[in-house]
C-alpha cells in the first residue's frame, strides 16, 4: 500500500479550509446590467442636476425696477386699501378662478386688514395675473372687477367673485358674463356701464398688461405677493405674513 508523508497530508488540509467549496461560475450579465455597472463607475448623476440659479450666486444682481411706477400705483387707486404712506407696500397678485386665492381671502386676508392696514401699518394693493392656461373665465372675472372698480365698487366685487365661483359661475365664459352681470348689479354696479366697459377690448387689454408687467417682477403663480418688494408665493398662514411684516415696519 502507497504511504502519503505527513507533508502532504499538511498541504490538503490548509488547500481544503482556505479555498472552501469551489465558487460558483460566475453569471452571464446582459448589456443593460453592463452599462448600469458602467454608468455607477464612472459616478454619473441619477437625477438632473438643479438648476444652475440654485446652485450658483448670481454674480451680476438683477435691478429691482420701480413697483410703484411700473404698476402705476396712486394714492387714490380703487384698488388698494390703507394709508399710501405706510411703511410696509403689499402687492397681492389674484386670480379669482384660483381655489388657493380664494383661501387666502378666506382665511388670512380679513385679519392681515384688521391688524396691520387699519393700523396703518400695511398698505395693500391688488392686481391680476388670471392664469388663462388653466382659468377659462378668469379674464372675464377680472375685467368685471376692472369695471367695478372704475365705478368705485371694486371691493364688493371682489368679494363677491371669491365667494360666487364654483356657486354661480366658473369656467364657461359665455356663460358666466351675464351672471356676474348681474351679480355686481346686486351690488350697486352699474350694469349698463359695466357691459359697455366689458365690451371695450381695451378693458381685457389692461388686464393682460397688468399680467405681463407681474411677469417682470417676477410674478410667476397666484397666490404670489410683493411685500416691500420681496416677493412671497402661496396662501401661506397669517403667522407667516405677520413675522415679514413687523420686521419690514420697524424703524
Amino acid at each position: 500500500m502507497m504511504r502519503i508523508s505527513p507533508l502532504w497530508i499538511v498541504v490538503l488540509v490548509v488547500l481544503f479550509v482556505g479555498c472552501g467549496s469551489a465558487a460558483p461560475p460566475a453569471p452571464t450579465r446582459s448589456p443593460v446590467e453592463i452599462r448600469q455597472t458602467q454608468v455607477a463607475l464612472q459616478g454619473l448623476p441619477t437625477v438632473p442636476p438643479a438648476p444652475t440659479e440654485l446652485t450658483q450666486p448670481t454674480s451680476i444682481p438683477r435691478p429691482t425696477p420701480d413697483v410703484v411706477a411700473l404698476l402705476n400705483l396712486t394714492p387714490d387707486d380703487p384698488r388698494a386699501l390703507g394709508d399710501p404712506n405706510a411703511p410696509v407696500l403689499m402687492i397681492e397678485f389674484t386670480d379669482y378662478e384660483c381655489p388657493f386665492c380664494a383661501r387666502f381671502v378666506s382665511e388670512t386676508r380679513s385679519r392681515l386688514i384688521s391688524e396691520f392696514v387699519e393700523a396703518g401699518i400695511v398698505r395693500l394693493v391688488v392686481r391680476d395675473f388670471p392664469l388663462t392656461s388653466i382659468h377659462a373665465s378668469a379674464v372675464l372675472a377680472a375685467s368685471v372687477a376692472h369695471c367695478a372698480a372704475a365705478q368705485d365698487r371694486f371691493w364688493p366685487v371682489y368679494e363677491m367673485l371669491f365667494q360666487t365661483h364654483n356657486v354661480e359661475w366658473g369656467g364657461v365664459p359665455r356663460r358666466d358674463r351675464p351672471v356676474l352681470v348681474e351679480l355686481a348689479g346686486k351690488l350697486g354696479v352699474d350694469t349698463a356701464q359695466l357691459a359697455t366697459c366689458l365690451d371695450d377690448p381695451a378693458t381685457e387689454a389692461a388686464v393682460l398688461n397688468e399680467v405681463a408687467l407681474a411677469t417682470q417682477l417676477g410674478i410667476n403663480s397666484t397666490p404670489n405677493f410683493l411685500i416691500n418688494g420681496q416677493i412671497v408665493r402661496g396662501a401661506l398662514p397669517f403667522e407667516n405674513f405677520a413675522s415679514l411684516i413687523r420686521q419690514l415696519a420697524k424703524p
